[in-house]
């Protein structure tokens, strides 16, 4: 159950990964990522992002009690973002049974890796059992091939099929698309 810190404060640990809550410190590393080529062509919004509308876009998450984001960590190491958006007007992400997640994976040898599915199992998780979550409906360029393939691995299915396409996933096909992968990333493994 969730205790009396705002959601935005948690930090959640699950299938070897860490997800902080995202700080000033972050900003840099953050905007770095998102301005990569491969990553920015992926976004809804390409356009390379400058220091200053970094600052105030991370400016206004901070307040916004729609939205929740994290910085992902493996073995000590930063490696992408993420984060959930209420869909749902006036509901906070707590209030909410709609949400829709973003994830990036900023370091490139986990781009495209099973390790880049355990910060999306780890938010899932939290938001189904402990918010209550309903359903996470996620919004793909068609173009983006390996995104629409990382939903349909979680359980998504297509509901609108055009330039922008619209996934939806529910928490009985998460749980029965993911229970192989969670399986496989709650093994021990030995550090490399």
């Amino acid at each position: 159950m969730l205790s009396n810190k705002p959601v935005n404060h948690f930090s959640l640990s699950a299938y070897q990964v860490e997800l902080l809550p995202m700080a000033q410190t972050h900003q840099d590393l953050l905007r770095n990522w998102r301005n990569q080529d491969e990553i920015r062509r992926q976004m809804l919004s390409d356009e390379p992002i400058s220091e200053e509308q970094q600052q105030a876009w991370f400016k206004k998450t901070q307040l916004d009690p729609k939205q929740l984001h994290w910085v992902i960590k493996f073995r000590d190491q930063f490696i992408g973002a993420t984060n959930v958006k209420s869909l749902e007007n006036g509901n906070t992400v707590e209030q909410t049974s709609l949400l829709e997640p973003g994830l990036y994976i900023g370091e490139r040898r986990y781009q495209g890796n099973i390790i880049a599915f355990a910060p999306t199992l780890a938010m899932y998780d939290f938001c189904f059992d402990q918010l209550g979550t309903k359903r996470f409906r996620a919004v793909v360029k068609r173009s983006n091939q390996n995104a629409l393939s990382y939903n349909q691995k979680l359980g998504y299915a297509i509901v609108e099929d055009e330039e922008l396409m619209v996934l939806e996933l529910d928490v009985e096909n998460y749980r029965q698309a993911t229970a192989p992968i969670k399986q496989f990333l709650s093994r021990t493994r030995n550090a490399k």
